[in-house]
């Protein structure tokens, strides 16, 4: 048993980066990973807003303790704006074109 242990509100912050940032990889990769016609990818999209919002209000609250742990969390929302906007959403199963037709003007005798 530990007596007298105290968290400092700054420790308790870099936690928290930490897990938004784990929280945002993870989401990042549901939405980007899974197939399009399954639940996942919209979870997905919708923890990595979360994590993004956490990661601006944890690292805003590290950067008022001057802990570096502030520039870790704008570093990691940068990476996940970049990957969230970046290509396509979702790897789908890619349909077949039909083929076009070459259309000719007919002439008139």
């Amino acid at each position: 048993m530990v007596v007298g242990s105290q968290v400092s509100s700054c420790t308790v912050f870099e936690i928290l980066v930490v897990l938004f940032q784990l929280c945002g990889i993870f989401g990042l990769c549901l939405n980007r990973l899974m197939p399009c016609t399954t639940r996942w990818p919209m979870r997905g999209q919708a923890g990595l807003i979360v994590a993004l919002f956490g990661l601006a209000i944890a690292g805003a609250g590290c950067g008022r303790h001057d802990s570096e742990f502030g520039l870790f969390a704008g570093v990691t929302m940068t990476i996940l704006l970049i990957g969230m906007t970046m290509g396509s959403a979702s790897v789908e199963k890619a349909e077949p074109v039909a083929a076009c037709v070459a259309s000719e003007a007919e002439l008139v005798a």
